[in-house]
């Protein structure tokens, strides 16, 4: 492949294709000086951190330039899926930099994203050294330039299979093709609003590859993952795409705890279901909760009874709805302690109360 990239010089970082790319890191790929990176547009492919960017600002580079050698290197590959790796050979390496890993049946080809040892959070994970795999060698200018062939391929490799679904009738959407380095295995990736029985489908698929076919089904939350250089609202990479492992099962009662707007679109992720961000606070939100009484409590105010319709626990100050004025007002926390204490406050249910919201927005679920 001869084609080149413009690269554009933004000062400490290159803008390539609207993502940016330390200068260290493109380097690294034989980045030239004046400005173009030949044969490497794979490197789109390779999954990249938008964590591991500021990172690159916050240490000025110096992060990425240095070689680190530890006995455990934790490898990314295209997906973001990520694996430890024995590095028997203690090779020095850098962030970032690729190398080939044995795999199952053969070698592969990812990026260094962490140098571990036992004091680190993977302890637990290294304690049994029977179930790595090792780090072979760092990639090679010959490894590269196969490896950019190979993301061309894939790339054919979808637009075929999604010809052989289509005259198939089959109900999928294939998103991904993934050939493994040494071309042992193809695993080709889709969604489907149902289980599929692709049997037919896989014995048309070794025919045309002539190679070993993996065809795994995935859910929305997987697609976005594995698409990534998405960027959500609060304007940082996906948290799925850049840090996240594994999915926690997130639902509308972590979203009604915190009082969230009952607006799709601020709920929902680009997989189009509850964000997963939802469910890193709901634990704080419930251990708070804890000391108020549930939405809906009535309160026997001076200005009449009163219903809890919501708990800022950021400054502790309860709002309530004034049932006979029609009307909302504010109190503190210490002022509801109070009435608590004179018995004027009558506990709702634990549960948390439906509104005619949730059907619409109980398919954002998984």
């Amino acid at each position: 492949m001869n084609s080149h990239i413009n690269i554009i010089d933004v000062g400490i970082s290159y803008k390539l294709d609207d993502a940016l790319f330390p200068k260290s890191k493109l380097e690294a790929f034989g980045a030239r000086s004046d400005g173009y990176l030949a044969e490497f547009e794979y490197i789109n492919d390779i999954p990249k951190s938008g964590l591991s960017q500021i990172d690159y600002l916050l240490s000025n580079g110096e992060k990425y330039s240095k070689h680190y050698s530890a006995e455990y290197i934790e490898v990314v590959f295209k997906g973001n899926h990520k694996k430890l790796f024995i590095n028997a050979n203690m090779f020095e390496l850098r962030y970032d930099e690729l190398v080939v890993v044995e795999c199952d049946g053969g070698f592969d080809l990812g990026r260094v994203v962490n140098f571990c040892d036992n004091t680190q959070k993977y302890k637990n994970l290294i304690s049994d050294e029977s179930n790595f795999q090792q780090l072979v060698r760092k990639a090679s200018k010959a490894d590269l330039r196969y490896f950019n062939r190979k993301i061309e391929d894939e790339r054919n490799v979808v637009s075929k299979c999604r010809e052989i679904v289509n005259s198939s009738n089959l109900d999928m959407k294939v998103t991904e093709a993934y050939w493994q380095y040494d071309r042992q295995r193809l695993t080709i990736f889709f969604t489907a609003p149902q289980r599929i029985d692709f049997r037919e489908l896989v014995k048309e698929l070794a025919k045309n590859f002539k190679t070993r076919i993996e065809l795994r089904q995935i859910s929305s939350r997987d697609e976005a993952k594995r698409l990534g250089s998405f960027v959500g609202p609060c304007g940082r990479e996906l948290c799925c795409s850049s840090f996240l492992c594994n999915f926690a099962h997130v639902t509308l009662d972590h979203a009604r705890a915190q009082h969230l707007s009952n607006n799709i679109s601020k709920l929902s992720g680009n997989c189009g279901r509850l964000k997963c961000c939802i469910k890193f606070e709901y634990e704080a939100y419930a251990i708070a909760a804890e000391k108020y009484p549930p939405i809906h409590s009535i309160v026997n105010t001076e200005d009449g009874i009163a219903k809890i319709a919501k708990i800022d626990i950021f400054n502790d100050i309860v709002t309530l709805y004034v049932t006979d004025k029609g009307s909302y007002c504010k109190i503190s926390s210490v002022e509801l302690e109070e009435y608590i204490k004179q018995g004027k406050v009558k506990y709702a249910e634990t549960h948390h109360h439906k509104n005619h919201f949730d059907e619409e927005l109980k398919f954002l679920e998984d």
